[in-house]
């Protein structure tokens, strides 16, 4: 049993945040010849379930950027969480750091009324100022990131810890490229954390056994197949995980120079259904080598 490890944003879905029906006919395409197709994302469970009610698929799910496992029919095969002990001290420095942050739990993904108002309304003046392609990206970014389904809006950090929920992710924002770099320093430097990106907007802090790359193996081994068939796609520093654990790694076209530099191959961009591409180009060398 191969897999297909296919990450969500920048890579399966789309400018409209969706999949396109060109994507979903690569996947169903796969999943008819017995690949077992695994969307690994950032996103939590519930926001991806969404995602693959509407356009029709059943994958199995990494969710959370590694910290959970779903299966098919929706049962939690693995979660690692980060402590509330712990979870408390981050959010407090980010709290007094004055960053935009997102707490993912089994429930909901929480957040501060207010910060997340004022994070909006600057993303809305970035828009009407002068920003190079690059840059133009990285603000549309951040606002397909309030489209996720799940949002529980509070007043402040306290009222998340009073949840008794499971925590997997704390998302932390920012524009400013310099209090993103203060705030992976903090908690990098903390053993039992791992510090990934998603975008050039964000930080991403798990529980130092959560990755994509982990959670892939791990999967490999509940269900007693390899990764030395299978294919993983992505275009940010959070997919480089998975990348290390398959054969054959496949950077979007949209992805920077440094992700394409440490893949086996290139697709096209996720806005020209890159993943189908890429999908189809795999099947017919597996079969071939097979």
């Amino acid at each position: 049993m191969s897999f297909i490890a296919i990450d969500l944003d920048g890579t399966l879905l789309n400018e409209q945040n969706e999949i396109s029906e060109e994507n979903i006919k690569a996947i169903q395409y796969a999943q008819d010849r017995g690949f077992e197709v695994v969307i690994s994302t950032g996103r939590a469970y519930f926001d991806v379930q969404t995602i693959c009610k509407r356009a029709g698929i059943v994958p199995l799910i990494i969710g959370t950027n590694g910290a959970t496992i779903h299966s098919k029919d929706g049962k939690v095969l693995s979660s690692i969480t980060i402590s509330k002990v712990r979870v408390e001290s981050i959010l407090k420095w980010l709290d007094e750091q004055d960053y935009y942050y997102e707490v993912f739990t089994n429930k909901a993904i929480y957040t501060l009324k207010k910060r997340r108002e004022h994070f909006y309304q600057e993303i809305q003046s970035l828009k009407e100022t002068d920003l190079d392609t690059d840059r133009k990206e990285v603000v549309a970014a951040a606002e397909r990131q309030f489209e996720q389904f799940g949002y529980v809006l509070v007043e402040s950090y306290h009222d998340i810890l009073k949840q008794e929920e499971e925590y997997f992710n704390i998302l932390a924002c920012s524009f400013d490229e310099k209090k993103l770099a203060e705030g992976w320093k903090q908690f990098n430097m903390i053993d039992e954390l791992r510090v990934v990106s998603s975008a050039d907007h964000n930080i991403e802090i798990t529980n130092k056994r959560a990755s994509k790359g982990n959670a892939l193996e791990k999967l490999a081994l509940m269900m007693n197949g390899s990764l030395e068939q299978s294919m993983a796609i992505g275009d940010s520093n959070n997919d480089l995980s998975m990348f290390e654990k398959v054969r054959h790694s496949v950077a979007m076209g949209n992805a920077k120079n440094d992700i394409k530099a440490v893949c086996t191959t290139t697709t096209l961009k996720n806005i020209d259904n890159g993943v189908a591409h890429a999908i189809y180009r795999y099947i017919e060398n597996f079969v071939v080598h097979k």
